[in-house]
């Protein structure tokens, strides 16, 4: 789905809203204030708050497949592939606080059951394409292959993720990037063949 401009700022400002007070904050009415126009002016762009949410996850699953696309773009190892998607999102996160904590925040999704498909169906695409890229460097000898790809995938994704959550309820008090480097080192120790 390609957004116009007062569609992104909408989305924009719905991620904010959710990220700083809950889901239960997104409101036509609160979106309206954020970006100074009418309720109605909201309705222009998307009927309902469903249609923004889904928006909101349908952007999230847009940067990743802009990632990916450009990762395989790349003459890169596996490892190197790997490595750059992780990077990527820890500089996004950087630079947009309020994206970490809406999209590692399922619980905010769960209360309807669309809005967890939609996180699960963003979820596995991406597991998909990242065991893809391990078994890809199994095969060539780069990754390990006395561990499933799948567990693999689990192992560098799941310690990411524990990372951003610390960072997000730390209030973003440690560098990202520092940390995420140090893990990484760790991480690539455990998965390379030696």
């Amino acid at each position: 789905m390609k957004l116009s401009e007062r569609q992104k700022q909408i989305v924009d400002e719905s991620i904010k809203l959710i990220a700083n007070s809950g889901i239960q904050s997104l409101t036509i009415k609160n979106i309206s204030q954020a970006i100074g126009v009418s309720e109605p002016a909201i309705y222009r762009h998307f009927k309902s708050k469903f249609d923004i949410i889904m928006a909101v996850l349908s952007s999230f699953e847009a940067i990743s497949e802009f990632v990916f696309t450009d990762v395989e773009k790349e003459e890169l190892s596996s490892i190197g592939k790997i490595k750059k998607f992780l990077f990527d999102r820890y500089e996004r996160f950087v630079q947009n606080p309020e994206m970490a904590k809406v999209m590692f925040s399922e619980a905010v999704f769960e209360d309807d059951p669309k809005y967890s498909e939609k996180m699960l169906s963003i979820m596995h695409q991406h597991g998909m394409k990242m065991r893809t890229i391990i078994v890809e460097g199994q095969n060539k000898n780069e990754i390990r292959k006395d561990i499933d790809a799948k567990e693999l995938f689990r192992i560098i994704f799941g310690s990411m993720r524990l990372l951003v959550t610390q960072w997000c309820l730390s209030n973003f008090n440690f560098d990202l990037i520092q940390e995420g480097s140090q893990l990484w080192e760790s991480v690539k120790q455990l998965i390379r063949v030696e």
